[in-house]
């Protein structure tokens, strides 16, 4: 049988075997079914932690600390009521040691929830809001009632229902991880079984307990077996050492469904801690403090977390519509807004002038053709990449559709641009490789300068163009392994805008309105293709 196999058949018949001799023996036989119970749990985390290897121990050691003073607290009581030994088992020193160890469980619950909560922060918090919000009617129709019929002070309440709100806010936030864990789920789902009869533990404690009385009603100790049990098996399942690993990140959609749970959860405390008050009686101001004090904060830790979930969303829609998606530059379209804006500020003499680069990959259509698509998108990608690197800080550089890239140099002269334009072309030139293969790259780039009152961003972008056609109809045909960057032409001279003449019809082709002699991209979605070499 394997181990994990065998976790489970152990747990059953061990649970079992520890109910049936409790509720079969005298009040020392219990007892002492308690006491292994505890001290079984002992021994099962600290052989998990070493049989499965586990490195974040923090978590395990909590509990550990937690099983090794319960397991002092029921000895006590075992020499105390089952063999008569009087040790002051029901004096302050044993009731600090079972407070200390409810807390030491409840720190490792709160730790696991913590460790997950990264990855499903949504789904943890509405998971602790039901939680809370199912204990509150429990509280008010039940537990309360029973307390004060007993004489219970007011801090004895205020206890007993903080324990209650930590605990079930823990347990929801561990159902939730347990259903989501992965690999960890089985580990953490005894974890839940054992915090779940922690607290029917304390419910039939607090419900069937008398000041004046040793009575106590089996469950009470029934429930502490098969949570100390399930602790052992938490740690000796293989799944232990996923325990308090994050699998992955999960997010929720803000549905109208969560924000009417968010806002019955929100009026639910108040509302029940106020039913009292239709009878006659007082409002239960411990229910409305407490309660409210832990509802309030998980409502509002869930709302923002909804609201910034949004605002990601808004923020990646916003980058999706000004990016290009192969290569992370900006598009044509945010482009072509931001050179409108540049140009308004040389309008209004904030810039000493502007320049605009045309860039057009030489054989591309090759690359494509022979090593297919994907070696035109690494090809792409690398050069994106080496313009990037050669722009000055405040230069900007676009993908406007297939292998045609444009650069705003703001603020630029001539001189500016045309050392842009040998640092595009040198980086251009350098090998690339995909798939063992020495791909051939190389790039013609046209550039035109403007400024005044007279400049207009089409006019930049059209005549950068036209030179840029020019330079590569008038440079023989490339070979990368051969030949180094291309040496600007002395008789081919910067265009300077606004002097610069329109070019020929045949050369005309508008900018923005995509109906140029190459197609930017997909008709259907508009979105950049591979393109074409001229």
């Amino acid at each position: 049988m394997k181990r994990p196999q065998f976790v489970h058949v152990a747990y059953v018949l061990t649970a079992l075997t520890a109910c049936v001799v409790h509720l079969a023996g005298p009040t020392s036989v219990r007892l002492a079914v308690v006491t292994a119970s505890s001290a079984l749990a002992v021994v099962g985390i600290t052989v998990g932690m070493r049989i499965n290897k586990i490195e974040r121990r923090g978590t395990w050691h909590i509990l550990l600390l937690g099983t090794v003073l319960f397991t002092i607290f029921n000895h006590l009581w075992f020499m105390d009521l089952g063999l008569g030994i009087p040790v002051g088992a029901d004096g302050p020193a044993n009731l600090i040691l079972q407070v200390v160890a409810y807390m030491c469980i409840l720190s490792a619950a709160l730790m696991v929830v913590f460790r997950h909560g990264a990855g499903d922060r949504g789904g943890i918090l509405d998971a602790a809001l039901i939680g809370v919000g199912l204990i509150a009617p429990g509280w008010e129709i039940l537990l309360r009632p029973h307390l004060e019929g007993v004489g219970a002070a007011m801090p004895t309440q205020a206890v007993y229902l903080a324990k209650l709100l930590m605990l079930t806010a823990s347990m929801g936030a561990l159902m939730r991880i347990a259903k989501t864990a992965g690999t960890a789920r089985v580990s953490l789902t005894y974890f839940v079984i054992s915090l779940t009869s922690t607290i029917v533990s304390v419910v039939a404690s607090l419900m069937t307990t008398r000041p004046d009385s040793d009575y106590y009603s089996p469950i009470v100790d029934l429930c502490a077996i098969v949570g100390y049990l399930g602790l052992a098996a938490a740690a000796l399942h293989p799944s232990a050492t996923e325990f308090t690993q994050p699998n992955g990140w999960r997010r929720g959609e803000l549905t109208p469904v969560k924000l009417h749970h968010l806002g019955f959860v929100l009026a639910l405390v108040p509302v029940v801690g106020s039913i009292p008050t239709l009878f006659g009686r007082t409002s239960d101001t411990l229910l409305l403090s407490l309660g409210t004090l832990v509802v309030t904060p998980l409502v509002i830790m869930r709302i923002g977390l909804l609201l910034a979930e949004r605002t990601a969303d808004q923020e990646a829609l916003r980058y999706q519509a000004h990016h290009d998606e192969l290569t992370g530059l900006i598009n044509r379209r945010r482009f072509f807004a931001v050179l409108d804006q540049e140009v308004e500020r040389c309008r209004r003499g904030e810039s000493p002038g502007l320049a605009v680069l045309y860039c057009d990959l030489n054989k591309f259509k090759i690359v494509n053709d022979e090593y297919g698509h994907e070696a035109g998108d690494h090809v792409l990608r690398t050069f994106a990449e080496r313009l990037t690197r050669a722009l000055r800080a405040d230069d900007l550089a676009a993908r406007i559709g297939g292998d045609e890239f444009l650069v705003l140099c703001r603020d630029a002269e001539a001189a500016d641009a045309e050392g842009l334009r040998r640092r595009v072309e040198e980086l251009a030139w350098q090998p690339v490789w995909w798939a063992g293969h020495e791909l051939p790259l190389g790039v013609s780039v046209g550039m035109a300068v403007g400024a005044g009152t007279d400049l207009s961003g089409d006019a930049l972008v059209k005549a950068a163009d036209a030179e840029m056609y020019v330079r590569k109809s008038s440079t023989p045909e490339l070979v990368h392994a051969q030949r180094g960057p291309a040496t600007p032409s002395l008789a081919l001279p910067a265009p300077v805008l606004p002097s610069w003449p329109a070019p020929p019809p045949r050369m005309a082709r508008p900018s923005r309105s995509g109906g140029r002699h190459r197609a930017f991209g997909d008709r259907r979605a508009g979105a950049p293709g591979p393109g074409q070499s001229r």
